[in-house]
């Protein structure tokens, strides 16, 4: 083969990695992950900075929308040790930039809702930040590799429409907590309300009755789909009838 038959070859190569579809051969279920990109929330947190101005050990929960593509949108944080607040807001100040790795359901690239947990601690001098993506105390302690199951935003779901805010409640926030028993294909075998705030407002009802209608990805432990018992947040702001589903 001649040095121009050979380039021809590469560049033949080139092209069929390329085309969309063949690049990535997809498996029948993978959460959205944190990755190493540039822009992976990992890497686009400045622990340098939170240390210099004066964060000391701290963990906030968080919710993030991740899209088919891979992107964060629509943060929030929450359930922040005390002072934490430097922490919340830099997580906050980053989001927008976060990159994933895109979930998958059923083979197919989808956008997520996920819940995770960001570590901040300062160990000889030196800042150390860990991310996790589930909020079970357990896990948490033990140091885990669990990846929390995910809500999917998935074709040919039509029962799941979002949560949205009790009809009688006209504003104000709420919040609630659904402890969830998804299976390893990521469906919902079991849900029971764990928490609601304010109670008797019918928060813990349209949490429940959203969840019970939605397919997630399935929890993932060590890198395999495992099926799992979980709590899942819901927090409710803004105006009566508004969709929530983080």
């Amino acid at each position: 083969m001649n040095y121009r038959t050979r380039c021809l070859a590469a560049l033949a190569l080139l092209a069929f990695l390329s085309t969309p579809g063949l690049a990535e051969t997809l498996p029948e279920f993978r959460p959205a992950l944190l990755g190493n990109f540039s822009r992976s929330l990992v890497n686009t947190i400045n622990t340098e900075s939170l240390m210099k101005r004066g964060q000391g050990d701290a963990i906030v929960m968080f919710t993030a929308g991740v899209s088919e593509n891979g992107y964060g949108y629509v943060w929030e944080t929450y359930r922040g040790t005390p002072n934490s607040h430097l922490l919340s807001k830099e997580i906050m100040d980053r989001a927008s930039q976060a990159q994933f790795i895109a979930a998958v359901y059923k083979g197919q690239h989808v956008g997520v809702v996920l819940n995770g947990t960001v570590s901040f601690s300062i160990v000889g001098g030196k800042p150390r930040l860990r991310i996790f993506l589930n909020q079970e105390e357990s896990d948490l302690k033990a140091g885990k590799d669990f990846v929390a199951p995910q809500l999917a935003f998935a074709t040919g779901n039509p029962k799941f429409e979002g949560i949205y805010y009790p009809g009688r409640v006209l504003t104000g926030p709420g919040t609630a907590a659904v402890t969830l028993d998804v299976d390893v294909n990521g469906k919902v075998q079991n849900a029971t309300l764990a928490y609601e705030y304010p109670p008797g407002k019918g928060f813990g009802a349209e949490a429940l009755d959203g969840l019970r209608k939605a397919v997630f990805i399935p929890g993932f432990r060590n890198g395999k789909a495992v099926p799992c018992r979980f709590t899942y947040p819901v927090i409710f702001s803004g105006t009566s009838r508004r969709p929530k589903t983080g």
